[in-house]
């Protein structure tokens, strides 16, 4: 990624972990749209990932999510599996993929 886009995301990254209240008002599907993002990017957003993990778990019950969603859950959560809620994100993607 170029300095510009590295920049813009540890910016938005250190506006949300600022306010890490506003995560509650996100639906799920943005949840996963900014960690897969970031995963995209390739970067180093390790805070903010691990707060919308714990979002994530917190919802699990009510989350809502198709599977292409699911997906990117996943893929975010696997490229940050150093993070500590990183296993039990991706357990529950695979839970969900589950037919019921």
């Amino acid at each position: 990624a170029t300095q510009t886009s590295k920049l813009l995301f540890t910016k938005v990254a250190d506006a949300i972990i600022m306010n890490a209240a506003v995560l509650q008002d996100w639906d799920g599907i943005s949840l996963v749209a900014i960690s897969y993002a970031f995963m995209k990017s390739r970067h180093e957003g390790n805070e903010l990932i691990d707060l919308i993990g714990n979002e994530v778990l917190c919802r699990k019950d009510e989350l809502s999510l198709g599977a292409r969603e699911l997906a990117n859950l996943a893929a975010a959560f696997s490229y940050y599996h150093m993070i500590p809620c990183s296993k039990d994100v991706l357990e529950l993607t695979y839970e969900k993929f589950q037919p019921q």
